[in-house]
């Protein structure tokens, strides 16, 4: 009897010792992704999983670290085999998965993947958005954008979804619609260096909105079926040109032509009101009603001209506090 007690402790330390040692390599994996040592990170993924051959995290790691490197076809083999318990890291793993297929030319066999999963789980956003890039992808721009919607609907704060409505606006050439999620954006995002992308790609479109041909302005009565916006498109030529009139210098071109935009969203009759309008005009509106449209413009180019900002923050401390304030109860 005291030999068998003897075996099993024997056995049970060895199982602990086992699992420390897998979880050890799977932290210093992790580690090395993350200074995007991605070769180093999948050796030690690969220990692990050949010390506990059921490690289903070892195997979700190995095919994200695959997918990062575009090694699609171990990507495709790690992301199978962890669906295949239908159990932890599933949900990862199906993403993962449709990724791969989208990589592959298989978007119509990934939107099919994706809606399968949405039955199992119906408001998780992240297979609605993978479903509008596979249309995207497959240049169907108007399901694309309704899965993207739906996206936002259920979390406003997911900036791809914001950004990839942008891109399929920009494409059908509707500047101000390409404007508003970019402005959004500009709002929510924390890194400075990917703010001063979006400034950039925001400094564009204001560009293309000045030396194109403006849009011949049909007016919107409260019953029409026209959204307020076709006609506020037509008049970002105008905020455009007086901007760079008053002063051509950024940040200050930037800051006028936001301010304008803002007050014109602000003013302008709505006839049918699109995802658009509630989503996007109805906030800057709020924002400019609140007495907040110079904090927001200068907020907004702090990626790429911070001293100024600064400056401008230094000598309105109270109306930049009031701003902040604001957005936090917007959450």
């Amino acid at each position: 009897m005291r030999y068998l007690i003897v075996l099993l402790l024997m056995g049970f330390f060895n199982v602990q010792a086992q699992q420390s040692e897998v979880d050890k390599l799977m932290r210093q994996g992790k580690a090395l992704f993350g200074h995007e040592l991605y070769n180093d990170a999948i050796s030690k993924y690969e220990q692990a999983l050949a010390s506990d051959k059921k490690c289903i995290e070892a195997q979700y790691e190995l095919a994200y670290t695959f997918l990062t490197i575009k090694d699609y076809d171990e990507a495709l083999h790690y992301s199978r085999s962890v669906m295949s318990f239908k159990g932890e890291y599933y949900l990862e793993a199906l993403l993962i998965y449709g990724a791969v297929l989208n990589e592959n030319g298989n978007e119509k066999q990934a939107i099919r993947e994706y809606n399968k999963a949405l039955k199992k789980y119906p408001n998780e956003y992240l297979l609605l958005y993978n479903i509008a890039e596979s249309y995207w992808r497959m240049k169907e721009a108007g399901e694309a954008e309704k899965a993207l919607v739906k996206v936002l609907s259920m979390n406003k704060s997911h900036l791809p979804s914001h950004l990839m409505l942008s891109a399929i606006k920009k494409q059908q050439d509707e500047v101000l619609k390409s404007m508003l999620p970019i402005y959004y954006c500009l709002l929510l995002e924390t890194d400075e260096a990917k703010k001063g992308v979006l400034l950039e790609d925001l400094q564009v479109r204001w560009h293309v909105a000045m030396i194109q041909k403006p849009k011949r302005i049909v007016p919107v009565s409260k019953h029409s079926q026209q959204s307020g916006l076709e006609v506020a498109e037509s008049k970002l030529n105008a905020i455009a040109q007086e901007a760079t009139a008053n002063n051509p210098d950024q940040p200050y071109k930037m800051v006028n032509q936001t301010m304008a935009l803002l007050e014109m969203l602000a003013t302008e009759q709505t006839g049918e009101m699109d995802f658009f309008d509630i989503h996007y005009v109805d906030f800057f509106k709020q924002l400019y009603i609140a007495g907040h449209a110079e904090s927001f413009s200068y907020f907004i180019n702090s990626g790429k001209f911070n001293p100024e900002v600064l400056t401008w923050v230094a000598a309105h401390q109270g109306d930049f506090s009031a701003f902040i304030n604001w957005m936090e109860l917007q959450q």
